[in-house]
């Protein structure tokens, strides 16, 4: 696939923030759920985690994706190789109420940075993927949750890539940028309970890389990213003010 194919969204935001990100089974394919492993921190880099404090009353869920409308962390999975979620909304998010439309797109796309961009591919380490579970959890001021979006699935039966290149070895599809990548748009969530404040979407990735380029020889491991989405309260109809109606007096 041609880098003309994917969608990659830049983002320029005055403040940096920090990444809550965890990998998990570096050296073997591991459940995407029930196991929460601590493994040490990876470096990253992004934006994807708390921001200010918005200066709305209303928003008491700080969040990046909310205040900008994207957001786009990254995190290496080995020496210079980056993975980068960039994560969209063409709604206003200040919009995403309980009961709302509230619907994100995204893209997963990894950058092996040992040679230059435009280098040939061959000389490029090539990751697979071959599963992508994306989960949100609420919060609310009640204390109850919620899974209001649940997707797990293989990505080569969901890409909008009608000449996605998939694994030989059946580790899935090929997301080694420019020939490689995901996407999925217009994801929606579904109704909330009223006094939700926020939700965390969870991007969990099953990712298999080579150890150098052309070796055939691969490290299996998820990736987890994180996108704190926040939701606004439902603000009801404005009660209108009688406009009080003089009573005329007969003239005597």
């Amino acid at each position: 696939m041609h880098s003309s194919r994917i969608a990659l969204r830049a983002l320029s935001a005055g403040a940096a923030v920090a990444t809550v990100v965890a990998l998990s089974g570096c050296t073997t394919i591991l459940p995407l759920f029930g196991i929460q492993s601590t493994p040490p921190a990876p470096r990253t880099t992004s934006s994807a985690a708390t921001g200010a404090q918005a200066a709305d009353a209303s928003l008491q869920f700080a969040s990046v994706f909310t205040d900008m409308g994207s957001v786009h962390p990254t995190v290496d999975i080995a020496d210079q190789l980056q993975l980068k979620l960039d994560v969209w909304t063409e709604q206003k998010t200040h919009d995403w109420t309980p009961d709302a439309d509230k619907r994100f797109s995204f893209v997963i796309g990894v950058f092996d940075n040992r040679v230059p961009a435009e280098a040939p591919f061959d000389q490029k380490r090539r990751v697979y993927m071959s599963n992508i579970t994306v989960s949100a959890q609420t919060s609310a001021a009640s204390g109850a949750v919620e899974s209001p979006y649940v997707l797990n699935t293989d990505p080569l039966k969901v890409t909008l890539d009608p000449e996605a290149l998939r694994s030989e070895q059946g580790l899935g599809l090929l997301i080694t940028s420019p020939k490689g990548g995901f996407q999925l748009e217009s994801q929606q969530i579904g109704v909330l309970a009223a006094d939700t404040e926020g939700l965390m979407l969870d991007f969990a990735m099953q990712i298999s890389f080579e150890t150098s380029p052309l070796s055939n020889t691969y490290t299996t491991q998820v990736v987890h990213q994180y996108v704190p989405v926040a939701i606004f309260s439902t603000r009801p109809a404005p009660t209108p003010t009688p406009t009080l109606t003089p009573t005329p007096i007969p003239e005597g």
